[in-house]
């Protein structure tokens, strides 16, 4: 065969068409289906009109809200008519990223990495810019990030009130004055603490005050920090999603109690949270 090429292309175009009726899945909607860059795999789409909503979408393709939201990266208030959003059967679309592993992945939505690479015929790692079958999954974490709180760049890491905010205070255990480069959440000890926006986590140990501590490198110079927490759910080098839970809380470091603190850095200097926080 080796000695034949056109035979062997002209087979490939004959056999591509049943190859392909194969993989596709149903259209749920009998509307247009999307050819997904890289992934080689057709899914159906909808076109948001006027007055819908992500549950009215939700209703009339049956695709669950939160399958909707992680496969379209979508906010629902930039839901706009006129969009075009994948439509999944049976779990999430997720976009891959520079860097990003199949292992990451199913530690994103808690699932085995043989389920993904069955899923997806994947036997190597995917490309950025793929979009993968992720099937259903435990968690969705981009729906858990609109369930805290979600702005244009930065997702709340936790719910609750803020106790102490960012700037200038007495410190509540040296008594002296001192600058708060970030802000306070008390919870429970052993609440979860998810990414505020995804990235690649850098730091997952101890630091002096901080007590036990998770850094996130998200790009462009941004960084944040989350401290005195109780137990690590990441490593170093793993990658996270916009609402994916990296730590429980705790009262470590220096604490006068449980809570999270949680700053954001600019190319190390700190950020007011609440500028880039919903």
């Amino acid at each position: 065969m080796s000695e034949h090429p056109l035979l062997i292309v002209a087979l490939a175009l004959l056999l591509l068409p049943l190859l392909l009726i194969a993989v596709l899945p149903p259209a749920q909607t009998g509307g247009p289906v999307l050819l997904v860059p890289a992934a080689g795999i057709a899914w159906p789409t909808y076109t948001v009109q006027v007055g819908d909503t992500l549950s009215s979408i939700a209703v009339r393709t049956g695709v669950p809200v939160d399958y909707l939201v992680a496969s379209n990266d979508l906010d629902p208030a930039h839901l706009r008519p006129g969009q075009k959003l994948l439509l999944p059967s049976g779990g999430v679309l997720h976009l891959v990223r520079a860097g990003q592993t199949v292992g990451d992945i199913a530690k994103t939505y808690e699932v085995t990495e043989g389920t993904i690479r069955l899923a997806n015929q994947l036997s190597g790692e995917p490309l950025a810019g793929m979009r993968i079958l992720v099937p259903n999954p435990a968690v969705v974490p981009q729906a858990t990030a609109l369930d805290l709180g979600r702005g244009i760049q930065f997702a709340w890491p936790a719910r609750g009130t803020i106790s102490s905010p960012f700037g200038p205070r007495i410190h509540p255990i040296f008594h002296v004055p001192s600058f708060h480069a970030g802000i306070d959440i008390p919870l429970f000890e052993g609440t979860r603490v998810y990414a505020a926006a995804p990235g690649r986590i850098v730091t997952a140990g101890w630091a002096e005050g901080f007590g036990l501590l998770v850094v996130v490198d998200h790009g462009e110079g941004y960084r944040t920090y989350y401290a005195h927490l109780s137990q690590f759910l990441v490593v170093v080098g793993q990658f996270v999603e916009m609402g994916q839970a990296i730590a429980l809380s705790g009262n470590t470091g220096f604490s006068t109690g449980p809570h999270l603190h949680f700053e954001i850095r600019r190319d190390g200097a700190p950020v007011d949270p609440l500028l880039l926080l919903p």
